[in-house]
C-alpha cells in the first residue's frame, strides 16, 4: 500500500511540473512575441553611439526609420533564440529552484525567507547559465541595420562567434556577469523574497476574514 502511494504521489508531481513548465512555456512565448520589438528598440538605443550618422532622436524616429529601411520584420530580428531559449529557461527555473529550496530546509538555522532568497538567487544564477549564449546572439542580431531577409540566420552567427571567439567571456558567454546579477541578483531572489511575504500576508488576511465570519454566524459564505 505505501508502495501504490508512493508511486500515486510521484506521478501527481510529475503531472503538476510538466503543467507549469508547459504553461511557463505558453506564456514565454506570448511575452516574447508581444515585446520583442521593444526588445530590439531598446537594443538599437543602448548600442548607438554619439556622434555618428545613424541616430535615433526618439523611440518614434526609431519605429518609423527602422520600418521604412529594414522593413516589418525587423522588429521582430533576433526573435530566434528568445525562443528556443525559453523551454531549458523555464524548466531549469523550476527544476532547480525546488532542488536548491529541498537543500536549503535542511539547515534548521536558516529561516524560511532566506531559504526563499538563496533558493531564487541561485536558481538565477543558473538559469543565467543556461540563457546567455542564447542572449549574445540575440543582441548581435538586434543590432545589425540591414533587412530581415539579408542577415545571416542564429545558428550561422553562433557558430561564427563560437569559431572566432570561443565559449568563454569574449565568445558565447560575453556579458554573463551581468545576466548574472539580472536574473539572479533581481529577478528570482528578490521576487522570491517578496512572493513568500505575499503569500503569508494573503493567508493572513484570509485568516482574520474566517475569524471575523466566525464572530458573526450570519454572514454569508
Amino acid at each position: 500500500m505505501p508502495t501504490v502511494l508512493t508511486v500515486s504521489k510521484q506521478h501527481a508531481e510529475g503531472k503538476l511540473a510538466l503543467m507549469q513548465l508547459t504553461a511557463g512555456g505558453i506564456a514565454g512565448l506570448s511575452e516574447i512575441c508581444l515585446l520583442h520589438p521593444l526588445d530590439v528598440i531598446k537594443t538599437r538605443f543602448q548600442l548607438q553611439k554619439a556622434g555618428t550618422s545613424a541616430q535615433y532622436s526618439s523611440l518614434g524616429h526609431c519605429f518609423t526609420d527602422m520600418y521604412r529601411t529594414e522593413g516589418l520584420l525587423s522588429f521582430y530580428k533576433g526573435i530566434l533564440p528568445p525562443i528556443m531559449a525559453e523551454t531549458p529557461k523555464r524548466g531549469t527555473k523550476f527544476l532547480v529552484f525546488e532542488q536548491y529550496k529541498r537543500l536549503f530546509l535542511l539547515f534548521d538555522g536558516i529561516s524560511q525567507p532566506y531559504v526563499f532568497l538563496l533558493a531564487g538567487f541561485l536558481s538565477g544564477c543558473t538559469e543565467a547559465f543556461v540563457v546567455n549564449p542564447f542572449e549574445t546572439v540575440k543582441v548581435r542580431l538586434q543590432s545589425e541595420r540591414v533587412a530581415f531577409a539579408a542577415q545571416q540566420n542564429a545558428f550561422t552567427l553562433a557558430r561564427e562567434i563560437l569559431k572566432k571567439d570561443g565559449f568563454g567571456l569574449r565568445g558565447l558567454n560575453k556579458g554573463l556577469t551581468a545576466t548574472i546579477c539580472r536574473h539572479g541578483g533581481i529577478e528570482y531572489s528578490f521576487s522570491s523574497f517578496i512572493g513568500l511575504y505575499c503569500r503569508k500576508l494573503s493567508l493572513s488576511v484570509q485568516h482574520s476574514l474566517g475569524r471575523s465570519k466566525e464572530s458573526y454566524p450570519g454572514t454569508p459564505t
